[in-house]
């Protein structure tokens, strides 16, 4: 019973399928992209062998990896990208990789690798990027790149390399980047990488280069050298120097007998500069740093020019100018002299002052920044001439408000930076005219009121974020115009709402909107009613929570017909009815109840029709996982449910197997899924659920002994009421077992028992006894049993009495009201009728020796319905009927047929005893022989029972 019932629970989970990995969750949609990342892994081997051979990314990157067991990748043979950055790898010994034959990019990033076997990297015949640095490298193996016939890109920055040679470490031809930054490398040798593009030697600062070094190289096009000695860079060769396109160097102009212009001398290919010029200051007498040509993209980084309006920087085709850093306290036209080209202009940390006229020959500028700036103000007519701009950058200043139309000539622009600054309010519309703008930023400011119509001239916006403020209302007035936004970040704010304000009833077009974090300081969202949502009917992502107070209003989502991702966090819904809630979210695709307060979820949680993928419910007080709350998401993919106290009971058994066990919704970090009420089983993969079954068969026997105590209860009650009953009934059970019933075919010794008071003992022996014994006629006598005369001497009375009821074809009750005195005969009586319902035999025959009218009878509930259903005989007062009596007594006795035979087994048995019940049911009613009329009843009361059995 216990199997069957436990094959039946199986069964019933196979309604739902799932499956986990060990540390890890596998990336949905994109399902061939494993996150592992930040998981305290350290046994590597226990995370691999769980990963699907399909898997062609793995991130394994923040934990506590130390070694990688040789072919631990073996499995995953499709693997093409593998991050294993940022643990505490300290050697490669060799075979780690073994397997990974389509491998493109290896990270071992922020590892402590200190030493690397040259065949560490045997069998990666297809990678092509590998990534080093942040370790502890000082030498690299000889011959490791003879492992890598396709790499392209090489990073070992920030290692503690002294040298770097190809002889050593193997030849490529393939080898296209070479990244060796910040190292303590004196000596370098790269004449086996005849394909080598780029490679950045910066921040070795004992660096030393010979002329002919890169002579083997005919394809560098970018060399790094900041913080290296400049005259490193110069003492390269004229070839070398000729095909560079890209070089970046160092120089302390005050101290350097060399010029930026003598350092450049000979690339006649550059397309870009880059120059650390180390704090330098320029003199006042010349304030020329770019006298020569100059290429078409300029850095200069580090300076200190100080308070010099005419900075010219030459002359060339410069099309991107980045002064970053550079001192700048002033700058007017005269500046960029000669840059009329000009289309990117960057000033970023510089704390300059403007002239009105500084970009007045710059027509052509398309971006302009002015980050980290220190500025308080803005003058409209900068933006004047710039026609063509289409960014303008303005972050981390302290711009503490907007004047009026202060963009206004900027009527191309498309990207506003402002986040970052001191802006209190947005008022007197400073965004008119900027019908082209699509992206405009202002968070992280102080800005805590916002005027109706500020953005009414943005009616092409389709980005605006308003994160990082002190925003306490919105209006649909305040949002006039903008009704091509496309999304709307309002993170991080003070908004409250009454039950009633539909605030997004302008943005038509909206479709990702981020609430997240309102309320510090302020009195939360508020109450999010059935309107709120009115207006941006193709919205798809909403994100809200985290807020001091929010209540939803059950019909709150019934216009995001469209929604199909929908993040709550940080909210209070354990009263909050999820299922009215969520019923109109029918094309819900992913769903994040993120420290929702949340006891258990609905088992109803979405609508039936729901296309629900990913169910996201971490850190909330979930025990256990209701089964038909799954069952109504048939096409949840990805289920994540950490961070609750799961219990590690029965409960949950079926949780366990369905999420170890199937194939189609991933348990996201299931094999991290705790225990909360089992020290035994830190982890819900460890629950031993074979108790469960223990538990079931408990169940039944509980339910089985509950049943049986109550029949021995009633049994206890029935022996107590009707315990004569129940002892002639035990006398016959016990005469069937001892096989008192004999064989097929004549088995009576008497033809009828006797049954009389002994008052009545002078009409038996005078009367019945020789008329049926010894008639008066031919007839043959009939064999009587008679108690005084045929019990067996020194057996008990009861079972006499079984014995001569059950040797006889019938039992003649004499009844008289001695009769119904008699506690004997009572039992005989009662013995008499047992028979019927114990082998059908219906051996009663009733003589009543005087009139007794039929409601006397009353308190004996067993003879009065036998003579209300059967016939009885009466002895006649007159002598002369009494000889018609005797003979039809003689014939009832003679004329029955012993059809009693010997029981043949319990089937058998059974059914007689069904056909005696119908019997019961429907008694055949026989013609009475003498009609009984009832008499005025003579009450009579028993002065004392019978109970000596003569």
């Amino acid at each position: 019973m216990v199997q069957t019932i436990l094959f039946l629970l199986l069964l019933n989970t196979s309604a739902c399928w799932g499956y986990g990995f060990r540390g890890c969750a596998q990336n949905y949609p994109e399902t061939s992209m494993m996150w592992c990342f930040n998981r305290d892994i350290a046994n590597l081997s226990d995370v691999i062998r769980m990963i699907p051979d399909n898997i062609t990314t793995i991130n394994l990157s923040k934990n506590k990896i130390n070694v990688i067991p040789p072919g631990s990748f073996s499995q995953v043979l499709g693997l093409k990208n593998l991050d294993l950055s940022q643990n505490q790898l300290v050697s490669l010994k060799g075979g780690e990789f073994r397997g990974l034959d389509v491998l493109n990019c290896l990270n071992l990033t922020s590892n402590n690798i200190s030493s690397i076997h040259s065949n560490a990297f045997e069998g990666l015949i297809r990678l092509q990027i590998l990534l080093l640095p942040y370790n502890k490298l000082a030498t690299i193996s000889p011959g490791i790149f003879n492992y890598l016939p396709m790499i392209q890109k090489v990073d070992l920055s920030l290692n503690m390399l002294k040298s770097f040679s190809c002889e050593d470490s193997g030849c490529s031809s393939t080898l296209m980047h070479l990244d060796l930054f910040a190292n303590n490398i004196q000596r370098v040798n790269v004449s086996c990488f005849p394909a080598l593009e780029y490679i950045r030697l910066s921040n070795n600062s004992k660096l030393e280069l010979q002329t002919d070094v890169f002579a083997s190289n005919p394809r560098l096009k970018s060399l790094l050298l900041q913080r290296v000695k400049a005259e490193v860079l110069v003492r390269l060769s004229a070839e070398t120097k000729r095909n560079l396109y890209w070089v970046a160097f160092s120089l302390f102009v005050e101290k350097s007998p060399l010029t930026v212009c003598d350092v450049l001398k000979g690339m006649d290919h550059l397309t870009g500069v880059e120059i650390d010029l180390k704090r330098s200051t320029l003199p006042t007498h010349n304030s020329s740093l770019l006298d020569c040509g100059a290429p078409p993209v300029v850095i200069i980084m580090d300076a200190n020019f100080g308070n010099v309006a005419n900075l010219s920087l030459g002359k060339g085709n410069t099309s991107r100018l980045y002064l970053i850093n550079c001192g700048l306290q002033q700058i007017s036209h005269i500046t960029f002299d000669g840059y009329q080209g000009l289309k990117t202009l960057q000033l970023n940390q510089n704390k300059i002052i403007i002239q009105q006229d500084t970009f007045k020959h710059l027509t052509n500028l398309t971006f302009l920044s002015f980050d980290r700036s220190k500025m308080r103000d803005i003058d409209p007519k900068w933006f004047v001439p710039l026609k063509k701009l289409t960014r303008l950058s303005l972050m981390k200043n302290d711009l503490t408000e907007l004047t009026p139309n202060v963009f206004s000539a900027l009527t191309k622009l498309e990207q506003l930076y402002l986040q970052f600054n001191l802006l209190k309010y947005i008022t007197r519309k400073p965004f008119s005219k900027l019908q082209k703008l699509i992206k405009l930023n202002l968070s992280l400011n102080i800005i805590d009121f916002i005027e109706e119509g500020s953005f009414q001239d943005l009616t092409n916006l389709r980005y605006l974020d308003l994160s990082g403020n002190r925003i306490k209302r919105l209006t649909p007035r305040i949002l006039l115009g903008l009704r091509n936004l496309r999304t709307f970040v309002l993170y991080n704010n003070r908004l409250h709402f009454r039950s009633y304000e539909s605030p997004f009833t302008q943005l038509s077009s909206l479709q990702y909107l981020e609430l997240n974090y309102q309320g510090p300081g302020g009195r939360g969202i508020g109450d999010i009613g059935p309107h709120f949502f009115e207006g941006p009917q193709q919205l798809i992502s909403v994100s809200i929570g985290n807020s001091i107070r929010i209540n939803f209003h059950p019909d709150a989502f019934v216009p995001l017909q469209n929604l199909t991702r929908l993040y709550i966090a940080g909210v209070l819904m354990k009263t909050t009815n999820l299922t009215a809630v969520f019923s109109p979210l029918k094309r819900l695709q992913k769903l994040t109840l993120y420290r929702a307060d949340l006891d258990a979820l609905p088992t109803n949680l979405l609508p039936p029709d729901n296309t629900l993928e990913i169910l996201k419910v971490q850190s909330n007080h979930l025990h256990t996982v209701d089964k038909t709350m799954l069952d109504g998401l048939p096409r949840l993919r990805s289920l994540e449910i950490t961070d609750n106290p799961l219990t590690c009971t029965c409960d949950n058994a079926w949780f366990k197997n369905w999420a170890i066990h199937n194939t189609d919704t991933q348990v996201s970090y299931l094999y991290d899924l705790q225990c909360d009420n089992d020290r035994r089983s830190p982890y819900l993969w460890q629950f031993d659920d074979k108790a469960c079954s223990y538990e079931v068969a408990s169940f039944t026997l509980f339910i089985i002994c509950s049943v049986m105590n109550v029949l021995f209860v009633c049994l206890c009650l029935a022996w107590h009421t009707q315990g004569p009953t129940m002892r002639y009934l035990l006398l016959i059970l016990k005469a069937k077992l001892r096989g008192r019933r004999g064989a097929a075919g004549p088995k009576f010794q008497y033809d009828a028992f006797i049954s009389y008071s002994s008052k009545d003992e002078a009409w038996v022996m005078r009367q019945l006894v020789p008329n049926l014994e010894r008639p008066a006629t031919d007839a043959r006598g009939l064999r009587l049993c008679l108690h005084h005369r045929d019990f067996r001497p020194g057996a008990a009375v009861l079972e006499n009495i079984e014995a001569a009821i059950y040797s006889s074809r019938h039992t003649i009750c004499v009844v008289t009201r001695h009769f119904l005195c008699s506690e004997w005969c009572a039992m005989e009586f009662q013995l008499a009728s047992l028979r019927l319902l114990c082998d059908g035999s219906d051996v009663l025959l009733l003589v009543f020796l005087e009139e007794i009218p039929e409601h006397c009878l009353s308190p004996y509930t067993r003879l009065r319905k036998i003579v209300r259903k059967k016939t009885y005989m009466l002895w006649p007062e007159e002598p002369q009927e009494q000889d018609a009596f005797w003979v039809r007594l003689i014939d009832v006795l003679k004329d029955s047929k012993e059809e009693e035979k010997e029981a043949r087994g319990g089937e058998d048995e059974l059914l007689r005893l069904i056909g005696l019940l119908v019997q019961l049911l429907q008694p055949e009613q026989k013609h009475k022989l003498s009609p009984y009329k009832p008499n005025r009843c003579h009450h009579f009361v028993c002065k004392h029972r019978e109970s000596s059995y003569n």
